[in-house]
């Protein structure tokens, strides 16, 4: 049997947040929650460096990662939302 060495697609979770989120409107995003993988990752992370909040025009900043587990992906997109995070797909934000 030949197992695959290819990481699963969505496998992390990438935080960021506005460096001056607390400046934003109570409603307002604090950060974004983006879906990736370890192989992807390095270039969410360069992209995120050039970045800046479409509210205010700060930069972001990594606060960590998260492990994604498949069967939970739908938990997750919720609790990221709640806690006020826009949650994008690695290829939203790399373009």
């Amino acid at each position: 049997m030949c197992e695959s060495s290819e990481e699963p697609r969505w496998s992390t979770w990438l935080i960021f947040n506005c460096t001056n989120y607390q400046e934003h409107d109570e409603e307002s995003e604090i950060g974004m929650a983006i879906i990736t993988n370890r192989l992807r990752a390095p270039q969410v992370m360069a992209t995120m460096e050039d970045r800046v909040c479409s509210l205010c025009g700060a930069p972001f900043e990594n606060i960590g990662e998260e492990s994604a587990l498949t069967p939970y992906l739908a938990h997750d997109i919720e609790r990221f939302k709640s806690c006020g995070y826009a949650v994008l797909k690695d290829d939203e934000v790399t373009g």
